[in-house]
């Protein structure tokens, strides 16, 4: 049977910003706010401490670094104390980026900063993992949407299960992973081992990580929740993110046969839109927050749980439920402390939309177009 490879270029061009995060945080003492343009620097710390040895101020900055109490003042205070300034950050930036909304109201009290994934150079890219896994989840969901009696018995498995106490890691890992076994692994090339990845319809999909970012194309974000009444909630994280209108570029491979066993760029686009439709009938519209443009998709940390879930597909109206009964026995005491009582008197779980501000408007993190060029 003949076989052949396409190859494409994907581009994601950002809508509202975007964060990858690398699982770090940078401190408020590893990074100084410039309040006359807005600016965040991250310094290169070697370049910093030695300027701060060469003043003599090398135990005032080892006795500021140690102090751990909660009322300790930020890098930027500490140096504005002792004397420096903009001409001396210069010296010592490693990146910059635009404050974005954070500390818009100036009163905002210096907080920890996500970062954004990188490569050993320093530069901001997205993995094509990510990228690969937004993509898994809108076809299990075009799958499901197309044929739903036949996961019926996966949906009644789920709903059940998702009413026992369980660990919030695992909890419907098992029920979700014969889900995702039943719709992707069908090519019988292994037929002893049902979820080795010689048997997933995605297996001819390659997505390469994506051209780094510049630097100074990322912004802060600040996390927003809000409710369906409109009603803002800031909380205390910022996160490295894309600014809204540059492309991330990524490479994409994809294998096709006569046989028509894998899925076509046809295929992924149709499953994009679908999901993004099904969020905002059961989600995002609730809020006043649907998308208006074809080709969207979420990708990234910060989107919330309509941007991860297959659970619309396969409940609808009854995904409160399900959301529901996970949150009760997954959350322990923090069921009540974030409110999630009121969900099934709303009929929405859960109850707030992730956002964010850029430029003082009010977006959803993680929003871009997406499309692909053959080559």
């Amino acid at each position: 049977m003949k076989d052949y490879l396409k190859y494409y270029e994907g581009i994601i061009t950002v809508l509202s910003p975007v964060h990858i995060g690398n699982g770090t945080e940078i401190g408020k003492k590893e990074y100084i706010y410039q309040p006359w343009d807005h600016m965040v620097i991250i310094p290169d710390g070697m370049k910093m401490y030695k300027d701060i040895r060469r003043k003599g101020l090398e135990q005032n900055f080892i006795q500021f670094m140690t102090n751990t109490s909660p009322k300790s003042v930020s890098l930027s205070d500490w140096m504005k104390q002792n004397g420096y300034g903009r001409a001396d950050y210069a010296k010592w930036t490693k990146y910059a980026m635009d404050a974005g909304d954070a500390f818009s109201s100036g009163k905002d009290r210096p907080k920890g900063i996500v970062a954004f994934t990188k490569d050993a150079y320093g530069m901001p890219y997205i993995p094509g993992s990510s990228i690969k896994g937004m993509i898994r989840t809108a076809l299990l969901v075009w799958e499901i949407q197309k044929d739903a009696e036949k996961y019926k018995r996966n949906r009644n498995e789920i709903l059940l299960k998702s009413r026992e106490r369980a660990n919030r890691t695992r909890c419907l890992a098992n029920e979700t992973g014969r889900l995702e076994q039943d719709i992707l692994f069908t090519l019988n090339r292994d037929e002893k081992k049902l979820r080795n990845a010689v048997n997933d319809k995605l297996s001819n999909l390659i997505i390469g990580d994506s051209v780094t970012i510049a630097p100074d194309n990322l912004i802060l974000c600040q996390k927003i929740d809000v409710n369906i009444r409109r009603e803002e909630k800031k909380l205390p994280i910022l996160r490295e993110a894309v600014r809204p209108g540059i492309q991330i570029r990524f490479p994409v491979t994809i294998e096709e046969n006569e046989a028509g066993n894998f899925y076509s760029i046809d295929d992924i686009m149709e499953a994009v839109n679908c999901m993004e439709q099904l969020s905002n009938e059961y989600f995002y519209v609730r809020f006043g927050r649907e998308s208006k443009e074809e080709n969207v998709v979420r990708l990234g940390g910060g989107c919330g749980f309509a941007s991860k879930t297959v659970l619309f597909s396969l409940y609808e109206e009854q995904t409160v439920e399900v959301v529901d009964n996970v949150f009760k026995n997954t959350l322990g005491k923090k069921y009540s402390e974030h409110k999630h009582e009121r969900d099934r008197r709303l009929g929405l779980a859960p109850h707030v939309c992730k956002c964010t501000r850029y430029n003082g408007k009010l977006c959803d993190m993680g929003m871009g177009k997406l499309e692909f060029a053959e080559k």
